[in-house]
């Protein structure tokens, strides 16, 4: 709340004060006084009610400040987890593929086809002909002892499904 409307605030209630004072002095208690003095009242009432709904809004406000402060927290954290999966997962599959002994070709085509691409995609990707992608992919699951591109995604994502080793 901005202090000039703060003090504004606490201003008129003080003249209100003063000027109850000054009745009281003139003329003693009155009809007008006790009107005055009522009206004072239930503006300090208002106002304390308003402030305290404001500051019940700033609290909530600030707790939902938190809340979103910790969700992007989260989101990061989450991403940060994943990419770090992403890189563990893609090293292990080099390291298989190397345990294979596959050629720089052929790895870049057993990616793809555990990425779920054609072989046409493969070929234009890879700027080669689809007869080229063919014969590595042939290659690869001889190489590997698997009879298809099914059961090359199979080797990898079995692993993502198992559940996790008890500790």
């Amino acid at each position: 709340m901005p202090p000039k409307f703060l003090l504004l605030l606490a201003f008129f209630p003080a003249y209100q004060i003063w000027d109850l004072w000054q009745l009281h002095v003139a003329s003693g208690v009155n009809y007008h006084m006790v009107t005055e003095a009522a009206a004072t009242v239930v503006f300090l009432w208002i106002l304390a009610l308003f402030m305290r709904e404001r500051q019940r809004a700033a609290r909530e406000f600030a707790e939902l400040k938190n809340s979103a402060t910790a969700g992007e927290r989260a989101i990061v954290e989450r991403d940060a987890s994943a990419r770090q999966s992403t890189k563990d997962f893609l090293k292990q599959m080099q390291d298989q593929f190397d345990a294979w002994k596959l050629t720089p070709a052929e790895k870049d085509v057993a990616l793809l086809l555990v990425k779920g691409l054609s072989l046409e995609e493969i070929a234009g990707l890879r700027e080669s002909g689809a007869k080229t992608v063919r014969q590595h992919a042939a290659n690869i699951y001889a190489k590997a002892k698997l009879e298809g591109r099914h059961q090359l995604a199979a080797y990898f994502l079995e692993d993502l499904m198992a559940p996790a080793a008890a500790s």
